[in-house]
């Protein structure tokens, strides 16, 4: 487990892009109501339909490149009921972060349950440019992140 810890570690300090329901992140002094809005659509009946859309991301991805879970201990090549059983539990809870590696891309996804995002840590060319596609195709924004090494790839 050391090793994976350090595999994960060092990702988190790699440049990382954001998959996100906004086109652009909201600065902390905005005169706007985010984190109600937040709120509303992680806790309220709209969070099916966000939940919907970052499952569908991770999966599509998993069409292309081989994965490891990190939920409960690592699954290799985990099927999709594994991804979808792991996001109901984020979800029953409302917290919990699902690491996704790709590990021949060298590449790690984070999804943490409290955020309206996911997270994609050094992501090559050909990885990003499916990825921003696939982010598309579920109506999820692309944009470069700041790599917190907390997973979370912005700083609010």
């Amino acid at each position: 487990m050391g090793r994976d810890t350090d595999i994960l570690d060092r990702l988190l300090e790699k440049p990382c892009y954001i998959m996100d329901v906004l086109p652009r992140q909201v600065e902390r002094d905005a005169e706007g109501s985010f984190f109600d809005v937040e709120d509303y659509l992680l806790n309220g009946g709209r969070r099916f339909g966000f939940r919907d859309r970052f499952v569908a991301v991770i999966l599509k991805l998993m069409c292309y490149y081989r994965a490891a879970v990190l939920w409960d201990g690592w699954v290799d090549r985990p099927s999709p009921a594994v991804i979808d059983e792991a996001v109901s539990a984020m979800e029953e809870h409302g917290a919990g972060t699902l690491r996704v590696l790709f590990a021949e891309e060298d590449a790690l996804l984070i999804f943490d349950w409290d955020c309206l995002h996911l997270t994609v840590y050094n992501p090559s060319e050909e990885f990003g440019s499916l990825a921003e596609r696939i982010a598309w195709s579920e109506g999820l924004f692309w944009r470069k992140g700041e790599p917190t090494g907390t997973g979370r790839g912005v700083v609010l």
